[in-house]
């Protein structure tokens, strides 16, 4: 007479860990997404309040902004960013366009703003 034995067969074990590892592994990737998402949101924002501010800057001159090129850099978020502000005619007279392109200091460009400013 053979006696009954309860629990797991060792192939039954061995699936259920490799179902776990693949579960582990998805969890894992998507919280490393999340992560880079989350860096990528916060610099995102910096570079909008950079941007924000140069154009706020070039309209509180008084006068309406000379047309050309402008480079700078502003520091936000302990992070020494790039700006170009390039300012254009608009068909309105006395309207200029103000676009300002914000880039992280590895070079990469992060952000583009457009503003309008005219005479007071």
């Amino acid at each position: 007479m053979r006696a009954e034995v309860s629990g797991f067969s060792l192939l039954e074990v061995l699936v259920a860990l490799a179902v776990l590892a693949l579960a582990m592994a998805a969890l894992i990737r998507t919280a490393g997404l999340q992560g880079a998402g989350l860096v990528d949101a916060r610099q995102r924002s910096c570079a909008q309040w950079v941007a924000a501010n140069v154009i706020a800057d070039a309209r509180l001159a008084g006068a309406v902004p000379i047309e050309g090129t402008r480079n700078g850099e502003m520091e936000m978020g302990r992070v020494r960013w790039r700006w170009r502000l390039t300012v254009t005619p608009t068909p309105v007279p006395g309207v200029r366009r103000l676009a300002v392109e914000v880039a992280h200091p590895q070079g990469r460009r992060v952000l583009t703003l457009d503003g309008f400013s005219g005479a007071p």
